[in-house]
């Protein structure tokens, strides 16, 4: 069964490196870009870096890691634009490159993530069918 893991990056910010995140398997990931109010100004770039480099939670590396941009998104206002990227792999985050101005930035990713083991619901559920009944 596959089911969508979202990861958030920036909530309503106006600068900074965000929340780094980490994919141990390369992943096709949606990241969705949505500006929140009238922005005049701003724009996140989406970076990777080395897969096995030690990150902090802010982004940086104790070895001089460099990051290597994806794309850069305009923040829309009032809407949301989306970028997908294709095997990501490592260390990913969505840099505000630009200062955001007359509003904020949330940026979120979606990712497919195979789930293992056994289903919580019964398998009648899973089914449709409906489950015996002893009159």
């Amino acid at each position: 069964m596959i089911a969508a893991v979202t990861m958030a990056f920036q909530n309503a910010a106006t600068t900074g490196d965000g929340l780094t995140q980490f994919l141990l398997e390369p992943r096709t990931v949606r990241f969705s870009v949505t500006g929140n109010g009238s922005v005049s100004a701003g724009a996140v770039t989406i970076e990777c870096g080395p897969g096995n480099a030690p990150m902090t939670p802010t982004g940086s590396s104790s070895l001089g890691a460099t990051w290597t941009a994806l794309t850069t998104i305009t923040v829309p206002a009032n809407a949301t634009t989306e970028y997908r990227a294709n095997s990501v792999v490592g260390s990913v985050r969505a840099r505000i490159s630009t200062p955001v101005t007359g509003g904020t930035v949330t940026v979120l990713a979606v990712r497919p993530e195979e789930q293992r083991g056994i289903p919580l619901r019964p398998s009648w559920v899973l089914s449709g069918r409906e489950p015996a009944t002893n009159i």
